[in-house]
């Protein structure tokens, strides 16, 4: 059973089965926003064959409130996965019934349907973790027949996430972000991710199926080149296989 899966930008991609065609979105960027570089090639009302859909944070371009609302009045049978440090406030901030929501974090997995959810701590710039031992920012595992996927939403590296995943592996895809940080970014408020070279010694150490950059192409402001990645993979760990997606091609991961 072949699994795809579509780039929408930013870090945003759907997932489905060629069989059944069971559809999952993880940070779909739905919204119209000023700056923003990538055309909406995925509107709320195209998404009546999804099954899930995922935020791995509460950024607009990762959880897009605005979207949600909607996707949840549309279509009330599709279900959201978000970070338990949201459980008390999401629902009712956008309106969708607690029961419609899978909160995950680490050691907390979940199953719907033919999807297993598993999570570890993304940090954000920053590793944050909050007083109930909950973690505002996530990495995703999902398992869906017979691929494991490893969604990294936004991260930098930080101490164990080697470990962490090396643990949930290994994987058969990996979408890693590589626009960085810098001190001009973070003063506007503008928390950053891993380096590209960062991204490309991630991967190359952990050898996924296939590594695909993210979080490159959606604002000016917080940009990089996925070529500069995609050639030092090859360079530096030319086995690893990689490769540059444009938003809307849709790919088998083998």
């Amino acid at each position: 059973m072949a699994v795809n899966f579509m780039r929408t930008g930013q870090q945003g991609i759907l997932v489905w089965d060629t069989e059944t065609g069971y559809k999952f979105g993880i940070d779909l960027f739905l919204s119209d926003m000023d700056g923003r570089q990538v055309e909406n090639i995925v509107n709320a009302e195209d998404l009546s064959d999804v099954s899930l859909i995922f935020g791995t944070h509460d950024h607009v371009d990762h959880i897009d409130r605005e979207a949600w609302k909607k996707i949840g009045k549309l279509y009330p049978s599709i279900k959201f996965v978000a970070p338990i440090a949201f459980k008390d406030n999401l629902p009712g901030d956008l309106g969708i019934s607690a029961d419609r929501f899978i909160f995950v974090d680490e050691n907390i997995s979940a199953d719907e349907g033919p999807v297993h959810i598993e999570a570890i701590p993304a940090a954000h710039e920053f590793l944050d973790t909050r007083e109930d031992g909950t973690h505002p920012y996530l990495i995703y595992i999902v398992s869906f027949n017979g691929k494991k996927l490893c969604h990294l939403g936004d991260t930098c590296l930080y101490e164990g996430i080697y470990g962490k995943l090396r643990e949930k592996g290994p994987f058969d895809a990996m979408f890693v972000p590589i626009n960085g940080r810098d001190a001009r970014r973070l003063k506007e408020d503008c928390i950053g991710n891993m380096t590209y070279q960062e991204a490309a010694d991630l991967v190359g150490t952990l050898k996924p199926g296939l590594a695909v950059p993210g979080h490159y192409d959606m604002f000016l402001f917080n940009s990089a080149d996925p070529k500069e990645f995609k050639e030092y993979v090859e360079i530096k760990y030319p086995d690893q296989k990689t490769d540059i997606y444009d938003v809307g091609k849709v790919v088998q991961i083998q």
